[in-house]
């Protein structure tokens, strides 16, 4: 059994407690359904899926559309099918910033479980496309999005069926048809799949039973998802809007920014105590982050000066057991070349002396494109001095670019992490993700002239006010959108969709865990499709 697979019947394990309603077209679907108290069912004892309807029910994961009734025969919608599967997985409506859908209006009760689900693949959708929410859902419909969920189109590539009507299975589904047929998901009846029929409440019961047993059967420990690491940096935040934050989080490592080199080999120390206790009293690990100001010069002198490298690492090993931190992020930016030694030399010694403190060390690196920025760091020899490597995933088009672009498109990340594994073994690496954009002004060529870092609230502001909607870019794997006040101004977004196809990537490859950079620069429905993004993509869930 693949990883992948492995990874997804762990997930419908877990998720096989979460409540979820077949409902109506009416609210009430809002309510989740209360365990089964011994009401019956009037209308099932003839239904080839009462055992499946009773044990669901029984559950908390379906209900009746009225008391006493479950409505068998009664047809499923799209928008009402893709609800299913997500709460069956236990996942979070999204109130995505952009629709994914130009029929799925922000205000229906549906629009968070589709976007949800588009965030995630099992369906698949952008700016000019329609979703019919309100259609009945085929059963080549259904076959699709399972298939997408367990991600596999059909695996063997056979453009065949078995089944007597596979005439009448549309060429897009005829891979899933195959899948769901071959895993016993969805089964046909005398050899016919009836693929244009609409799916049924008890199918839907019997498909959801069937996913449940199978996982039940064939899951495979994995690890948790707790003892994973999602770091966040705090910046542009006070203490308590930084708290705040990150309880609305996945983050479980706080990385404050409380020291700074100075030329002196002396520490600047800004650690604040009620941050270390919240820490504690939350359960939170905290591995400070020990900055160089983007300092060239005054790096230089410290990493090329035994006496000032020596004292440096003293008090950063002496802050570690004083305020008995968890560990030290490391992030000199601006290096020269000539320091690579001294870099290395600099990590491990400072590994050397945090060892008998069971301290953690990172270090924060970017990618390798054979640019000056990057010379100063050897990544095979940082990657076995430090516990980890922190491979920061942005400023693909840095701000002093004249080329407007994004920060961080998954082409360009897809690159920078097949250049990192050259050297280093992403099991012990962290991938940070932007939780930022950048603001482009540009002339009548389309050139930059100036550009400027925004959060994700103020990039959802300034998109308000574009005359045009965002339109997805399969190039970048991004939304791009363009307005104009006295100057014409571009964005590449940076939002649910594109950021769990960023966090996918990360997971594939088997990182250790992931950072932000930054946290309170994520507006709110982002942190829905991070925690959406754990429990359907990480290993152990």
């Amino acid at each position: 059994m693949s990883s992948k697979r492995s990874r997804w019947l762990t997930r419908l394990t877990l998720a096989a407690t979460t409540a979820i309603t077949i409902f109506t077209t009416s609210t009430s679907y809002l309510a989740a359904p209360a365990a089964a108290s011994g009401v019956a069912f009037q209308d099932i004892s003839h239904s080839y899926a009462y055992q499946s309807i009773i044990s669901l029910h029984a559950k908390g994961i379906l209900t009746g559309t009225q008391p006493g009734y479950f409505s068998p025969k009664k047809a499923v919608t799209r928008a009402e099918w893709v609800t299913a599967l997500d709460r069956t997985l236990g996942l979070q409506s999204v109130k995505a910033t952009v629709a994914s859908y130009r029929d799925v209006s922000k205000q229906a009760w549906y629009y968070g479980w589709i976007e949800a689900a588009s965030q995630l693949d099992i369906v698949q959708g952008g700016t000019t496309a329609t979703f019919q929410p309100n259609h009945s859902v085929t059963r080549q419909e259904a076959a699709l999005m399972i298939a997408r969920l367990i991600r596999s189109s059909g695996g063997s590539g056979e453009a065949t069926s078995s089944f007597t009507d596979a005439d009448e299975i549309a060429d897009w589904a005829l891979e899933a048809v195959n899948t769901v047929n071959r895993y016993g998901f969805m089964k046909g009846e005398n050899k016919y799949f009836h693929p244009t029929s609409s799916l049924t409440r008890e199918e839907t019961a019997a498909i959801l039973e069937r996913l449940l047993a199978y996982s039940t059967q064939h899951a495979r420990p994995t690890a948790s998802s707790a003892t994973s690491i999602r770091l966040g940096w705090q910046y542009d935040q006070t203490v308590q809007q930084f708290e705040n934050t990150v309880l609305q989080s996945n983050i479980n490592t706080l990385s404050p920014r409380w020291f700074f080199l100075n030329e002196t080999g002396s520490l600047s120390d800004y650690t604040d105590s009620s941050l270390l206790a919240w820490s504690k009293q939350h359960h939170k690990k905290v591995w400070a982050m020990v900055g160089n100001r983007s300092n060239l010069t005054m790096t230089h002198q410290i990493l090329s000066s035994e006496a000032l490298r020596s004292k440096t690492i003293s008090q950063l090993v002496n802050a570690v057991s004083v305020y008995k931190l968890d560990g030290l992020v490391i992030d000199f930016e601006n290096v020269d070349g000539q320091d690579r030694a001294n870099l290395t030399l600099f990590i491990q010694q400072l590994k050397a002396k945090l060892k008998s403190l069971n301290a953690v060390l990172a270090i924060c690196v970017s990618p390798d494109y054979g640019t000056d920025w990057t010379a100063a760091f050897d990544y095979k020899q940082l990657g076995a001095a430090a516990d980890y490597m922190i491979l920061m995933g942005y400023d693909e088009h840095w701000g002093g670019s004249s080329i407007p672009g994004s920060v961080s498109s998954l082409p360009w990340l897809r690159e920078s992490v097949r250049r990192f594994e050259q050297t280093t073994d992403p099991s012990k690496a962290i991938l940070a993700l932007p939780l930022f954009t950048r603001n482009w002004t540009l002339n009548a060529s389309g050139q930059s002239v100036a550009s400027s870092d925004i959060s994700l609230n103020e990039q959802n502001q300034l998109m308000s006010r574009a005359s045009s909607k965002p339109v997805w870019n399969k190039d970048v794997q991004q939304y791009t959108v363009s307005y104009k006040d006295t100057q014409r101004h571009k964005l590449w977004l940076e939002e649910g969709r594109s950021f769990t196809l960023k966090y996918r990537l990360g997971q594939d490859e088997g990182f250790a865990g992931f950072a932000y950079w930054y946290p309170g620069g994520a507006s709110s429905d982002l942190w829905s499709s991070i925690k959406n993004a754990d429990r359907f993509l990480q290993r152990g869930l």
